[in-house]
C-alpha cells in the first residue's frame, strides 16, 4: 500500500470510528481495530494513539465518560548493601536508576488496562551552602573602608566646631559694636526721642 493511500485509509478509519463511537460502539471498535492493525503492519508509532484507543478491542476511550485514568508512581530500585564496610562502620547503599511514572487507562468496553510509561523527570541538583562560606570574615576592601570612615569622623567634627566658634565670635563682636554705639550717644532730656529717631524707624 502506497504512502498516500495508507494515510488516506488511516484518516478515514479514524474519522469514521470517532463519529460512530456513540451511535454504534461495536462498529466503531471494529474500524479502530482495523486501523490499529494497519499501523502495526507498517510500523507506525502508536504512543499517542494508545492513550485514547484500546489496543485490544479498538474502543475509543474517553476519560471521564466511560474510562478512568490514574498514575502509578515509580519506585526507585534499591540494591542490597554490600558486605564490605567503610572505616566508620557505615554500610554503603547504591541506588539504581529511577524510572518514570506509568499512566494506567482501563477500557470501559472490555476492561483491559492500557499502560503507558512516562520518561523519568530530570534530577534537580541542589547546592548546599557550607558553614565556612556563611561565617567567612570580611575581605580587605571592607576593612579598609571601615578604617577610612573611622579616620574621617574626627576631622568632620573639628571643622564643625571651628565654624560654630567663628559664628559665636562674629555675634559677640556685633553686640559689642551696638553697645559701644549706644554709649557714645550724648544723654538727652525728656523722653530721649528726636526727629532723627523716627526717621531711622
Amino acid at each position: 500500500m502506497a504512502g498516500n493511500e495508507l494515510a488516506a485509509t488511516l484518516k478515514f478509519l479514524t474519522d469514521a470510528g470517532h463519529l460512530l463511537s456513540a451511535a454504534a460502539p461495536e462498529t466503531s471498535a471494529y474500524l479502530m481495530s482495523r486501523r490499529n492493525e494497519l499501523m502495526f503492519e507498517h510500523e507506525i508509532p502508536t504512543y499517542k494513539q494508545r492513550q485514547h484507543v484500546c489496543n485490544c478491542c479498538g474502543h475509543v476511550m474517553v476519560i471521564g465518560q466511560d474510562s478512568s485514568f490514574h498514575v502509578k508512581a515509580a519506585k526507585r530500585a534499591i540494591k542490597k548493601p554490600s558486605s564490605t564496610r567503610r572505616p566508620h562502620g557505615k554500610v554503603a547503599q547504591s541506588l539504581g536508576p529511577q524510572t518514570g511514572p506509568t499512566k494506567i487507562i482501563p477500557c470501559g468496553y472490555c476492561g483491559r488496562q492500557t499502560q503507558v510509561k512516562v520518561p523519568a523527570p530530570v534530577a534537580i541538583s541542589r547546592r548546599k551552602m557550607r558553614v565556612e562560606d556563611i561565617t567567612k570574615a570580611p575581605g580587605p576592601a571592607v576593612v579598609s573602608s571601615l578604617s577610612n570612615t573611622g579616620s574621617e569622623t574626627p576631622s568632620h567634627k573639628s571643622s564643625s566646631n571651628a565654624s560654630s566658634k567663628k559664628r559665636a565670635k562674629s555675634r559677640k563682636a556685633g553686640l559689642q559694636a551696638l553697645l559701644d554705639q549706644s554709649q557714645s550717644r550724648p544723654a538727652q532730656h525728656g523722653l530721649g526721642l528726636s526727629l532723627a529717631d523716627f526717621m531711622q524707624k
